[in-house]
């Protein structure tokens, strides 16, 4: 096996839409598949497992700048007090990506229709402040997805 193909996070680049995140700390991600058990009389077993849901998540740590606010860079919904929270109702999806550096333009993970669905920050009398940002996602590709 050839050496250098092993991901690390010193080689991940996080994109939300078009924009490099550069002060992202970690990102995580996962996709899963729900499965219903088939249970029928006379049988102590499980006939079978239906798949009945799939689902994707994506978190990532942001280390917080100041003047780059996730409201301003389009990441979270603005929401003013006079636009009775429209700005909610009607922000777009995003499309988030982990891209490796070593190989500019490689995705190792892709999460489709993205929002923002929470932020959370927190500040020490010595520490970094930095931003813990949920998104809800319809999906996650990776490099297989990617080149089918």
């Amino acid at each position: 096996m050839a050496t250098g193909g092993v991901f690390s996070g010193a080689r991940a680049i996080f994109y939300v839409g078009n924009e490099a995140i550069g002060y992202a700390g970690g990102v995580s991600g996962s996709e899963s598949i729900d499965y219903e058990p088939v249970d029928v009389l006379d049988l102590l077993e499980v006939k079978e497992f239906v798949p009945v849901a799939y689902r994707a998540t994506l978190s990532a740590q942001i280390f917080r700048v100041i003047g780059q606010s996730l409201k301003a860079k389009g990441i979270f919904p603005a929401h003013a007090s006079d636009s009775n929270g429209l700005n909610i109702l009607t922000s777009g999806d995003l499309t988030c990506q982990i891209q490796d550096r070593l190989n500019p333009g490689t995705i190792m993970a892709q999460f489709e229709a993205c929002k923002c669905s929470e932020h959370s920050f927190d500040v020490t009398a010595r520490g970094i402040t930095s931003e813990n940002v949920t998104f809800v996602t319809i999906r996650m590709r990776d490099e297989f997805d990617l080149a089918t």
